[in-house]
Order: structure tokens, then sequence, then C-alpha cells
């Protein structure tokens, strides 16, 4: 790593800024990871989307369904496929504080510049435990960490829980999936010692307008809403970054179709519990990504779920390809 322990806060400060997207693993038909897949979509979102960084290991890739051994080879793969264009960060947390930590460390290895651990989902539920889960994992590696603040572990973190946790020398930002009003006050509470990020994409606009939010990191946004020759959420960001809101609030605009198909077929899906990530990897693969399969419990899409599917996206502008 670039930093020591304690300048993690402000190298996160330095570094982390503009578009971060969550990079999907593609399965195989045989339920092994396509690194051929994977690999490739990176090298899309790098060289076409311009990302500015990226979030593996997370949610979005179905990380409870990976064994230790894949997660760490997902992140060999990213990391050397990256080779320092953007910055990366893995998502390294287990139940298992031990296993987190051999992930961390493992991550700090192979040159992820950052990691990030979700809010505790079994044992740690009390803000003692949850506090000394992350203590733990933090006081034996030296990588800044992100906090993924998310409801899928079935709760989310208070503002003072946070900035309790923002105390500890190495934890260095927040991915906070929540309402605007709670990640507001985080941002008063801790804004001026960890980044802050909300990752919704209906909020980027305002937040990095108004709230001065640095980065947007991270969610599939990115990659679901442009295309090669068609970066709308790039241009729209440089826009209200130059002061041109006028422009930015214009081109924002344009992509309030693929929003509402997002909202109706990935977002409203997953606040129920129904993790969308079949929907999600077939919208990928109509962009000519990998696309792939999921791991039971997870459910592959019918045949006709996909064909309306196709049909929304189709009438909100995506170029499907056959």
């Amino acid at each position: 790593m670039e930093y020591a322990k304690k300048e993690a806060k402000a190298f996160a400060r330095a570094k982390m800024h503009g578009l971060w997207g969550s990079i999907s693993y593609p399965f195989r038909q045989d339920l092994d990871l396509d690194e051929k897949g994977l690999v490739s979509d990176l090298a899309h979102y790098v060289d076409t989307l311009k990302i500015d960084g990226f979030y593996m290991g997370g949610i979005i890739n179905e990380f409870w369904a990976l064994t230790v051994e894949e997660r760490m080879r997902a992140q060999e793969l990213l990391i050397r496929e990256a080779n320092h264009r953007v910055l990366t960060i893995t998502m390294t947390g287990h139940t298992c504080i031990r296993t987190a930590i051999e992930l961390t460390r493992h991550a700090e290895r192979v040159g992820a510049d950052f990691v990030a651990l979700m809010n505790p989902y079994y044992a740690a539920r009390t803000p003692e435990t949850i506090f000394e889960y992350f203590r733990a994992v933090a006081r034996e590696v030296d990588a800044g960490i992100l906090i993924l603040n998310s409801p899928t572990a079935g709760y989310i973190l208070s503002p003072q829980q946070v900035a309790k946790l923002a105390e500890i020398d190495n934890i260095c930002a927040i991915k906070n999936d929540s309402n605007m009003e709670h990640t507001n006050e985080i941002r008063r509470l801790v804004g001026d010692q960890i980044v802050v990020s909300d990752p919704n994409e209906d909020n980027w606009l305002v937040n990095c307008s108004f709230h001065k939010q640095q980065v947007f990191l991270a969610s599939p946004s990115p990659h679901l809403f442009q295309w090669k020759n068609q970066l709308p959420i790039v241009a729209y960001t440089k826009a209200a970054m130059a002061g041109d809101l006028e422009t930015a609030k214009r081109v924002s605009g344009g992509l309030e179709g693929l929003r509402r198909v997002a909202r109706k077929w990935i977002w409203q899906p997953w606040a129920t519990g129904a993790l969308p990530m079949a929907r999600l990897k077939h919208w990928q693969k109509l962009l000519g990504l990998a696309g792939g399969h999921v791991r039971p419990p997870l459910l592959e899409m019918t045949e006709a779920e996909k064909r309306d599917l196709e049909k929304d996206l189709a009438a909100a502008g995506l170029p499907i390809r056959a």
C-alpha cells in the first residue's frame, strides 16, 4: 500500500473521487467462476466507461456463495487486471473474524487500495459487539477500511455508531445505503473525518452538487446506464463539478427511463429481500457483458421474465445486443 495505517483517512480523502462501479461476478453454466468473463468485464468498465475506481467482492458479487479461495482468486484477477489504472476496493468481511483478517491481509498483499467490511449480520448485533467486530479486524491490518452500511445485514448502523467507529485509525470511509436524512446526519457528525458516500445514483447529482460528496461509491448504475460512446453519468458529473447545473440536470434527466426500469426490476425487489442478481446479470448480458448464472439459493429468470425485462429496457432506450 502507498500509505501507513494512521494515514488511511488522509489517503482516502485525497484519492476517493469520481465514479466507482460495483462489479458483478459471472458464473458459467457449471456455476464455476467465469474468470475470462470477469476480466473482460473489468476491461470494459475501465477502458470504455472510464470509471475512476471499482468495488469488488460485495453483495452484488454474491460473496456469500463464494469460497474463501474464490474470493481471493477474484481479488487477484481484478487487481492485476486493473494494474493501477483505477483504484480498487474489495469487501473482505466475514462472520468469522479470523477469516475476515485473512481476506484483508490477502487483499493488502495483492495490492488493493482499500478494503470494506459489511456491518456484521450474525453474532455482533449490539452497539458494543458491532464496535468490537470492526475494532478486532482493524487492529490486525493496515489497509484503510470502508464501512459497508447495508440493510442487507438486517439492520443499519446509526449515525452515532458510525461516529464511534470513525475513531478507529484505519476506518476511512463509509458506503451508506440508507435515506438522505440518515446520510446527512453521518456527514454532520464525521464528514470531516471520513469519506461519506451515498451509493444511490438517483441522489448523485444532488450529492455532488450540494452536499459536496466527492465519490460515488459504488453501485452497478455506471455500467447499467452507460455503454460505448454513451456516458451520461460521466457527462452530468463533469458538468455538475464544473458548476454547470443546467447541463447536469438536463443530461441526468435523460436517464429517468432507465432509472424506472432499474427500480422495478432491481432496487424494489432488493428492498423486499429478493436479491435480483439474475436480473442484473441478464441486463448486463444485453449490453454485451459476461452476464452469467447465479448460484443457489438464488433463482434464474424465466424466459417470460427475460422477455418482459428486455421489452422495458428497449422502451427506455437500451441498445440491446442479440
